[in-house]
């Protein structure tokens, strides 16, 4: 059975520091400058319970435990949000969702707070140069990861580090400039972390290198993205599984999977610390438990043609998506609807289950290379379809390095545009329902209008407003920031 270290020792550090009761376990979380920080890092046990602070936060039901995976995909092409998470390419996330917002950044933010206060005292703690490294490497990959996820889904945002206090007003700081920001971290976090992590769930070398590639695609600095994408492949610290039949992913996304060499960074969970996420995805009945599910999120084999165009034969179709006929909650919406069954977890009950979510994996490295690559070159070459025809190959049962007669050919994709159209087709049927990657890709390209209208969403491009785009700025922020102008600074839409 799946266990979590990382969980449970943040966890016995946490509630060491304080005297608290599980009703009183939120006020500890919100507030992590009351505890007294000339007496909290004294040694690498006290810096690394800090850090295992912000997986916590990061995990919770508010962020990639069910609003990020669910939410953030629901403005894609598609999928479909429903009830409290039906957004719309008009008017954006429901006014339900807009609370939901607030607290994502809010988590977002908390895990920042703690990785400044770890740098702000870390000099002064007694710590050999190996701890250094991978400490401060770990550190400033959060902080770099959190902040990413805050540009992704709100735009620029007030920038804190360790050179700020708490409480000190901070205005938006530019897109471009936090991305910059992330990618000199995740270059520090490549350079300092271990080739192999010290535990399932904790980021390692690769992992720095693909928040790099990341960030440098959004600055659109394509040879650099490419080159930390190649570096990340050729450590060979991770690869592809071999998947014969559709049941064979499950060897990827199962429940009961602890660490597999494809998996870069995810966010852990087991029986004694279990996720929401797969609720929010299922409904009666399912093929994978009893549990009822509500539906948040689904899809449609018939009015999208995302899913209409997908290949029945391909086992990422059969193994994600489920048509349940008999559902009342989704036939509410349509007759043809389908969930998600991707994350599998047989023993789940009740709302909880004890599936990861795959926040970096190493097929989402190739694909990333194979864009910077394409971009970085003017034109595809040879490397570029091979990465793509790795993920391809397995997709229909075939071994990921040898040559197949499915393969995509180079010489139906002579130019970038015509490369990168198959490559968000494969990307989309490789990475649904994953944290927003489909939605990201979209926004960072400037297709979410064009592939809604693809997909059979919307008519016509004009019917994608400024709203679609963003998370609203919580109103919070506006109350206690007063370097924030709510009239000047909330995103468009809201």
């Amino acid at each position: 059975m799946k266990t979590n270290n990382i969980i449970s020792a943040a966890i016995a550090f946490l509630v060491s520091l304080s005297a608290v009761s599980c009703g009183d376990w939120e006020i500890l979380e919100e507030k992590p400058y009351s505890l007294a920080q000339e007496t909290f890092l004294k040694g690498p046990d006290e810096v690394q319970g800090m850090i295992d602070g912000c997986y916590s936060q990061l995990r919770r039901s508010v962020c990639f435990n069910r609003y990020i995976p669910i939410l953030a995909e629901s403005l894609s092409d598609y999928c479909y949000g429903r009830g409290n998470w039906e957004s719309s390419y008009q008017t954006g996330i429901s006014s339900s969702a807009v609370a939901y917002a607030r607290d994502t950044w809010a988590v977002l933010y908390r895990a920042v707070r703690y990785v400044n206060t770890v740098m702000a005292q870390i000099d002064d703690v007694d710590l050999t140069p190996t701890e250094y490294s991978e400490l401060t490497g770990e550190a400033r990959f959060i902080r770099a990861f959190s902040y990413s996820y805050l540009v992704k889904l709100y735009g620029g945002v007030p920038f804190f580090d360790e050179n700020d206090t708490p409480w000190e007003q901070k205005p938006r700081s530019s897109a471009e400039d936090l991305w910059k920001y992330i990618a000199a971290e995740a270059a520090y976090a490549a350079e300092n972390l271990p080739n192999k992590a010290k535990q399932a769930g904790r980021p390692d070398k690769t992992a720095g290198y693909a928040l790099l590639t990341e960030a440098n695609l959004y600055l659109k600095n394509y040879q650099a993205a490419a080159d930390a994408a190649r570096t990340a492949i050729g450590l060979g610290d991770h690869s592809l599984l071999e998947m014969s039949v559709a049941d064979d992913y499950e060897k990827l996304y199962g429940a009961n999977v602890v660490t597999t060499p494809e998996e870069v960074f995810y966010f852990k969970f087991c029986r004694q610390n279990t996720n929401t996420m797969d609720y929010y995805f299922l409904c009666s009945p399912n093929p994978i438990n009893k549990t009822t599910g509500t539906v948040a999120i689904y899809t449609d084999y018939k009015n999208n043609n995302v899913i209409a165009g997908w290949d029945k034969n391909d086992l990422r179709y059969q193994y994600s998506l489920y048509e349940p006929k008999t559902n009342k909650l989704l036939n509410a919406k349509t007759k043809t609807g389908m969930i998600c069954i991707k994350y599998r977890d047989r023993e789940a009950t009740g709302s909880t289950a004890a599936s990861d979510v795959p926040a970096i994996r190493y097929a989402d490295i190739l694909l990333y290379y194979a864009e910077a690559q394409a971009k970085a070159k003017g034109a595809p070459d040879a490397s570029c379809i091979d990465a793509v025809n790795q993920i391809h190959r397995r997709a229909y049962g075939q071994p990921t390095k040898a040559e197949w007669e499915g393969d995509y050919k180079l010489s139906d994709y002579p130019t970038v545009d015509s490369f990168m159209e198959m490559l968000l087709k494969e990307k989309v049927y490789e990475q649904c329902f994953e944290v927003g990657k489909r939605y990201f890709d979209l926004k960072r390209l400037g297709l979410l209008a064009e592939y809604a209208v693809r997909a059979g969403r919307v008519s016509d491009v004009s019917e994608v407003k400024d709203a679609a785009y963003w998370w609203p700025i919580p109103t919070n922020e506006f109350l206690y920031n007063s370097a924030l102008d709510e009239n000047k600074d909330q995103n468009p839409g809201y």
